[in-house]
């Protein structure tokens, strides 16, 4: 992980001052790319209805697997209040059988089948999802926090509400995770960097290098007064910053303003807020659209050969 976070800041360095195509050469160069798999318990075949027990991430390779491990929830008592006949014991024991599975299986698929076969459907797998990771131990226990414990999640919430602004970069976060391309972002990237200006104060939460273009996400509360007005200052002060990039290193940038997904767009204040930033040629885009928009910057990524 330090690897990881000394390599993007080296990554954000040669941003500011190369071409904007190299850093990701940079990072791309020690990161591989994993399947990974979600298990579900699905003890309900007429509804469908499912809870993920266990992830599994594998390294495909010609003669069998390089990477290979499962990882199954620590918290069984909330599959128990799934469902009450639920037999954990069994469960449990799956982590050991597929561990063996693995070492003896040469193709993903095939193993894929065996699982679901030998238990007649009440585990099921995801479909195949990518991502890419330097480390696969470690992106196996990121991959487990995010699928297996939202329960957990859930709780802590409710004792220690999150901002509107938190709540929003949280589903930013997941959207980029779960697509495989959390790894390629930039964070928290200064605009005073380009500006020059010493007083300009606007982050950007996130951002990707696709080719010529260089694309920013950034969430934008817009509940409050306050926030509206900040807001708006964004969105003025994008094409500024945009023009300094492109003068910088030819880069061409865009910026998505992501919003809450339960706004009220009647609202004459939050309605101003978003003409504001259409004016000033900024996407808005709101939490519940960011799993979509995340899939197609991925195949943007693959298409320009990241």
């Amino acid at each position: 992980m330090h690897e990881l976070l000394q390599r993007q800041t080296t990554m954000e360095h040669i941003f500011k001052d190369r071409d904007p195509e190299l850093q990701v050469r940079i990072l791309m160069a020690d990161l591989k790319q994993f399947e990974f798999y979600v298990l579900r318990y699905v003890p309900y075949v007429v509804s469908g209805d499912s809870i993920s027990i266990g992830v599994l991430v594998v390294e495909p390779s010609p003669d069998g697997f390089g990477f290979a491990d499962l990882r199954m929830t620590s918290d069984w008592r909330r599959v128990h209040c799934f469902d009450k006949q639920v037999d954990v014991e069994v469960l449990q024991s799956l982590e050991a059988d597929i561990r063996m599975q693995l070492q003896h299986s040469q193709d993903v698929g095939v193993l894929l089948r065996k699982l679901e076969d030998s238990f007649a459907n009440l585990i099921q797998m995801s479909r195949r999802k990518v991502c890419l990771a330097e480390d696969p131990a470690h992106e196996l226990k990121m991959l487990s926090s995010l699928y297996l414990e939202p329960q957990l999640e859930a709780a802590s919430a409710a004792n220690h509400p999150k901002s509107e602004h938190a709540l929003i970069r949280a589903g930013i976060e997941d959207a980029l995770t779960r697509a495989g391309i959390w790894a390629l972002r930039i964070e928290k990237t200064p605009a005073a960097e380009y500006t020059k200006k010493k007083g300009d104060r606007l982050l950007f939460d996130f951002g990707y290098v696709v080719g010529p273009d260089v694309r920013f996400f950034q969430a934008v509360p817009l509940k409050t007064n306050f926030n509206q007005a900040i807001a708006v200052n964004t969105a003025h002060h994008f094409p500024k910053v945009a023009d300094c990039i492109h003068a910088r290193n030819g880069a061409r940038a865009s910026l998505t303003a992501v919003i809450a997904n339960d706004l009220d767009n009647k609202n004459p204040d939050i309605e101003y807020a978003l003409d504001i930033f259409k004016d000033n040629n900024v996407h808005v885009a709101t939490v519940g659209e960011m799993p979509s928009i995340a899939d197609r910057l991925r195949q943007n990524l693959n298409a320009s050969g990241r």
